[in-house]
């Protein structure tokens, strides 16, 4: 699953209180006693003359009822987040913490690249991981110089190849002499290429990881359509190894992480399946490293994982080069020891949490409902051939598998399939076929 080098031509990429009181006025009555007995009359004496009335003094005026202040209710004191700049790639411009309501493809920062006979920007845009928090994702995009034919540059989404979990190994930090963009600009395609999540900026890059690779991939499509580029409305996606995977999953995901978007067709070089068998033929093998990989990727995107599960203590001791390494530094680092030095499990799926979250991140649970097109090489010394051709049968059985066809090339190693030019004819004709709108060919019944 290594990145692709030296490609010379590849193509057409969101929870009060009332008191009452009572009060009770008691009333008292008095009893009347015995009549007294009569006694004899008696002469009056002069009358009395009366006093004066006694005039009343002025009514005692009571004062008005003092009304109370409502009491002042003091807000809960507010914890400032501390506010840092990440060193994306180039001189883009990543201020933390990210808004958690930003929009997925929304674009945090641009910065213009000059790519030889192509028009460059490098991109910073929001995403979403395979949790659902917002994360930011870099990239790149070149289209072809002068003015655009109607509707705009035929867009493709280039998914890249493994280049490690490290920010240094993210694309876009070469962006203006990535050989396969200039290829595809070079044949009339606009490309749009991620870095995917955690290569050039926060976080561990969720290795092998298709929900975060897709959302990666489909983000970026968004991020071009809002820099208003001259691109058409339609595209497709294209990936070899990794990127093969992160291609089959945007196919399979598109339709409800991005239903506005109008893919029309994928291509997957290599794509990754068939996890239980894949990982045995890497065991002991110069590409052992990529086990290492794709457990800390896996740990990185599944809190609940715990390395210490799966790998050895010497393993997890030399872990910090699968964080910051690429591809070769790691492998340099794990295919020299022996597979028994480096786990302490023999089948990880033995482990249900293990097991589910590789699982989950296989190839062929869901359908591609647009056209797909896998290819192969016959000689593939990485990703067995068996495991396409058994995706293939996998594919077809879901009723709503879009048009689908697999290419071997025989005799054609893993980045020979592409570097030696061996599928690029039946690859362009296939592209150029779906941009035409044609009837898409199927080997599904």
């Amino acid at each position: 699953m290594a990145q692709i080098a030296q490609i010379r031509f590849v193509m057409f990429k969101h929870s009060l209180l009332a008191l009452l009181v009572a009060l009770a006025l008691i009333a008292t009555s008095c009893g009347s006693s015995e009549p007294a007995a009569l006694s004899e009359p008696t002469v009056s004496s002069e009358p009395t003359v009366s006093s004066e009335p006694t005039v009343s003094s002025e009514p005692t005026v009571l004062p008005e009822p003092t009304v109370l202040p409502e009491p002042t209710v003091l807000p809960e004191p507010t914890v400032a987040l501390a506010v840092e700049t990440y060193d994306a790639p180039g001189d883009l411009e990543l201020v933390l913490p990210l808004d958690p309501a930003a929009i997925p493809g929304s674009v945090i920062d641009v910065e213009e690249l000059t790519i030889d006979g192509a028009v460059g920007q490098r991109i910073l845009y929001h995403s979403t991981s395979a949790q659902g928090d917002i994360v930011a994702v870099s990239g790149f995009v070149a289209f072809p110089e002068g003015d655009a034919p109607d509707g705009g540059w035929p867009l493709i989404a280039w998914a890249h190849g493994t280049t490690g979990l490290g920010d240094t190994c993210a694309p876009s930090n070469n962006a203006e002499n990535d050989q396969l963009a200039r290829a595809l600009v070079g044949f009339g395609y606009a490309v749009v290429a991620t870095d995917f999540e955690g290569l050039g900026t926060p976080g561990i890059h969720p290795y092998i990881v298709g929900a975060s690779e897709a959302h990666g991939v489909l983000d970026s499509v968004r991020a071009v359509y809002e820099l208003g580029l001259p691109v058409t409305d339609e595209w497709i996606v294209f990936g070899h190894s990794q990127g093969g995977h992160a291609a089959m999953f945007t196919g399979q995901l598109q339709s409800t992480y991005a239903p506005e978007l109008k893919l029309i067709g994928v291509v997957a070089g290599a794509p990754p399946s068939q996890m239980g068998d894949l990982g045995d033929a890497l065991i002991g093998s110069d590409f052992q490293g990529y086990l290492i990989m794709t457990a800390a990727g896996l740990a990185a995107a599944n809190p609940d994982l715990d390395l210490a599960d799966v790998l050895s203590a010497d393993a997890i001791s030399l872990i910090g080069v699968v964080e910051t390494g690429c591809t070769e530094d790691i492998f340099e680092v794990y295919n020299p020891l022996d597979y028994d030095d480096v786990t302490i499990v023999d089948n990880p799926f033995v482990l249900p949490d293990w097991a589910a979250a590789v699982k989950l991140n296989d190839t062929n649970l869901l359908p591609v409902t647009v056209p797909l097109l896998i290819i192969h090489g016959g000689e593939d010394e990485q990703i067995p051939v068996e495991t396409s051709a058994t995706l293939l049968d996998q594919l077809c059985k879901f009723p709503d598998q879009g048009p689908t066809v697999r290419n071997v090339y025989e005799g054609q190693s893993h980045a020979g399939v592409l570097t030696t030019f061996a599928a690029v004819p039946d690859l362009l004709a296939w592209v150029a076929g779906r941009f035409a709108g044609d009837i898409a060919p199927s080997m599904c019944s």
